[in-house]
């Protein structure tokens, strides 16, 4: 899955309403009550462009109104464009326009969520890791392993930013504090505290940071909970074993899912499923019209008929008059079959 690809899914619901996607506090944050939120970057910047345009060292919110916010600018609009060569041969002139659109929306989302980060000066974003997170977006594609996987969960990207707070320091996101420690107790109003991982039964907190710096690559260097429990948004609770029954991927083990109703590896092809986060990823859940089980199967390619975008490696183009009974067809969107 290529970066820009990572794009597309960031995305897409971002493009339709970023109010819901983008967690942004419930109270005023400095620096976007000194301007407006960031304006996506031109999709013309080059990569090379944006990239030398970085500062050359980690910024501050000392700088937020000037170098800092160039620099965010530049990294998100390098790192959402960074593969263009790439896509501008695999897609459609039309898909290339629409993938454009999309990355130039994910890049003004990930510029606020920095911002937001640097604005109460208890994180640094560091411009040389950046510098080296989009060489590397430029020189592979990403091989996407979940739904929720954004460029942040993929090393050097996972570093671009640095929480600052030590333990015991006032935070609102854990993103603020150093690494291994968790931000607990924050409320509307009233900040949190940098703290280790709570163990079992203890009080934890889940503030969703951002749309693309979201809960799981927070959690690569700010878990909220100790190893062994997860937080179910007021206190963290035993992890949930395979086999046990369950009732969101959340509580399982770690490299588990909850699959149908219990705690266990997403399975491939031709095994029982009721949507599509029953299967591997990859593969979604084919359904008869009874409303039974399906079963998990490989994603249908280019010409094959379709009733959802989620049939297909592509996306579904329905029938022009649609009558309720004729399928729609997979259409590939830039190379995917």
């Amino acid at each position: 899955m290529s970066p820009r690809l990572f794009a597309v899914a960031a995305a897409a619901a971002v493009t339709v309403v970023v109010a819901a996607c983008h967690h942004e506090p419930p109270e005023p944050v400095q620096v976007d009550a000194a301007s407006p939120s960031p304006t996506p970057p031109s999709a013309s910047t080059s990569p090379e462009t944006a990239s030398s345009a970085d500062a050359s060292e980690s910024v501050d919110a000392g700088e937020a109104d000037g170098g800092a916010k160039a620099a965010l600018h530049a990294f998100c609009s390098a790192a959402f464009s960074a593969d263009e060569d790439r896509m501008r041969g695999k897609c459609s002139a039309v898909d290339f326009k629409l993938t454009e659109s999309m990355g130039r929306a994910a890049a003004g989302v990930c510029a606020n969520d920095l911002a937001i980060a640097l604005g109460r000066s208890r994180a640094t974003f560091d411009a040389d890791v950046g510098r080296k997170c989009v060489d590397m977006l430029h020189q592979r594609q990403l091989a996407q392993s979940s739904e929720t996987d954004t460029l942040y969960q993929h090393v050097p990207c996972d570093r671009v930013l640095t929480g600052l707070q030590a333990e015991g320091q006032a935070c609102r996101f854990s993103v603020e504090c150093k690494d291994g420690l968790a931000c607990v107790g924050y409320k509307v109003g009233v900040d949190g505290t940098c703290k280790k991982p709570p163990a079992a039964r203890e009080a934890c907190t889940l503030q969703p940071y951002g749309s693309l710096v979201n809960v799981a690559a927070s959690a690569l260097h700010h878990p909220a909970c100790a190893a062994g429990a997860y937080c179910d948004g007021t206190t963290c609770q035993p992890r949930v074993p395979s086999g046990k029954a369950c009732t969101k991927s959340e509580s399982c083990t770690p490299g588990l899912s909850c699959v149908m109703g219990k705690c266990g590896a997403r399975p491939g092809a031709g095994t029982a499923c009721v949507a599509s986060g029953d299967c591997a990823f990859g593969l979604w859940c084919e359904r008869g019209t009874d409303g039974g089980a399906g079963k998990c199967a490989a994603k249908r390619a280019d010409g094959q008929d379709c009733v959802s975008d989620a049939a297909c490696k592509g996306h579904c183009d329905p029938p022009k008059k649609p009558d309720g009974h004729t399928p729609g067809k997979c259409v590939a969107v830039c190379g995917s079959g």
